[in-house]
């Protein structure tokens, strides 16, 4: 998922210093941004050279053709023939060196992140230093004859309750498995439909995706490091690509519409995600072995919309609103903050067990960084045009954007 070359493009409009900028902020050697604008330039060298061998080779060809027309094929052009080829194996070397230099840059920029936010606060320790922006409810105390007492944790209630099998779960699925049972799992249905009724009734339209994705469409959803860490593989026929569980309804939604067109007048779009997610938590080892943090696979309520790259924060805010009224709903004591790795909010539910905040939804602005991968385009300068060849090319004329995504999970029915 590349951002977008022309952000360090100074003829076109790009800033290579917010760039490096927002890589400082993220605690990374700016000096990648210098290394791409060098091999950038590089590639458009080689663009320019192409195109204007492709031109000689245009303008041999319509001599040939005007001689050879004259005079009625007596004139066999050879000369210019020899030329022509010498001029498409010059073209063909060229384009060869461009696919390289091209695939460099491409390699390159996916190591860059999507643009940090000017308001994200900037800090090596989240957990200390995110910056909350709201907080909503009254914790409660557990007291009896004026004393106050412990609360229980949620895996303790459950238990006493008779809602899970975590041991013979653990027997069945190895570490972090559970069974769901009885009412708990009425309960977990329950939250599900109350939160796709919620979201329905904010304008959203409820999608089921896969529970897989190919490897090859996964890979520009996600970043290469969660292969390792968050996704499971599939493995059937070698002969056909390999296929990966999703660790969020979001992957699947994201590509939607991928290697599409989108005409302003079809968006907003707005998506009430539900799925079974799949995650190795690789780099949870030790932490949350109780209960159903963390755990392998659980079913998950979302939001995601798509938009324009001008309304994408209006429309961030509103997500995060959204997610507030559902938990106000649940009369869930919770707190908002903005976390300080990216311009990302973390709405975060009050657990008396712990006796502190727990991440329940992050809502985060994608811009056009997710789309870009996935090849979502905006139609500009005209209506919805359906999606035949002719208005394609058209749009291309007019110029396009990427569409802006945004993804927040709306409802977690299971603490991910």
């Amino acid at each position: 998922m590349p951002i977008d070359i022309n952000l360090l493009r100074v003829d076109a409009g790009g800033d290579p210093e917010k760039v490096r900028e927002s890589e400082r902020r993220r605690f990374r050697d700016p000096k990648i941004v210098d290394e791409i604008i060098e091999i950038d330039n590089q590639w458009r060298k080689l663009r320019y050279a192409v195109d204007n061998l492709k031109k000689d080779l245009g303008v041999i060809s319509k001599t040939v053709a005007a001689k050879m027309k004259e005079s009625k094929g007596a004139d066999k052009c050879e000369e210019e023939k020899a030329q022509a080829n010498a001029v498409k194996e010059k073209i063909e070397e060229a384009e060869k060196q461009l696919i390289e230099v091209e695939t460099e840059r491409t390699k390159k920029l996916n190591t860059i992140g999507n643009i940090v936010a000017d308001d994200v606060p900037v800090s090596k320790d989240e957990e200390k230093d995110n910056g909350i922006v709201n907080t909503w409810g009254t914790i409660p105390e557990l007291t009896v004859d004026g004393k106050t007492l412990g609360h229980l944790h949620h895996h303790e209630i459950m238990q006493i309750l008779d809602f899970c099998e975590f041991e013979r779960g653990q027997k069945i699925a190895g570490h972090r498995g559970y069974f769901l049972k009885g009412n708990g799992v009425l309960l977990n249905q329950a939250l599900i439909n109350y939160g796709l009724t919620f979201l329905s009734s904010k304008e959203y339209t409820p999608l089921q995706p896969p529970f897989f994705m190919k490897q090859s469409i996964m890979a520009e959803t996600c970043q290469l490091s969660d292969f390792e860490e968050s996704l499971y593989k599939v493995v059937g026929d070698p002969t056909q690509e390999p296929m990966f569980l999703v660790a969020t309804s979001e992957q699947p939604i994201s590509a939607l519409y991928r290697n599409e067109w989108l005409a302003p007048d079809e968006l907003p779009q707005r998506f009430a995600g539900v799925s079974s997610c799949f995650r190795k938590e690789a780099g949870a080892h030790g932490k949350d072995v109780w209960g159903i943090f963390r755990v392998h696979q659980f079913e998950k309520v979302e939001q995601f919309c798509l938009t324009t790259p001008e309304k994408s924060w209006e429309m961030h805010e509103e997500m995060i609103k959204i997610a507030e009224a559902f938990y106000q709903g649940l009369e869930l004591p919770y707190r908002v903050i903005n976390d300080a790795a990216a311009k990302k909010y973390d709405l975060e539910a009050w657990f008396p067990g712990y006796g502190t905040y727990r991440e329940l939804v992050s809502s985060s602005n994608c811009t056009d960084f997710q789309s870009r991968g996935l090849d979502v385009r905006l139609q500009l300068g005209k209506e919805k045009q359906g999606k035949d060849k002719k208005a394609k090319e058209e749009a291309k004329k007019g110029g396009d954007k990427k569409g802006a995504a945004k993804g927040g999970a709306g409802a977690a029915a299971e603490a991910k």
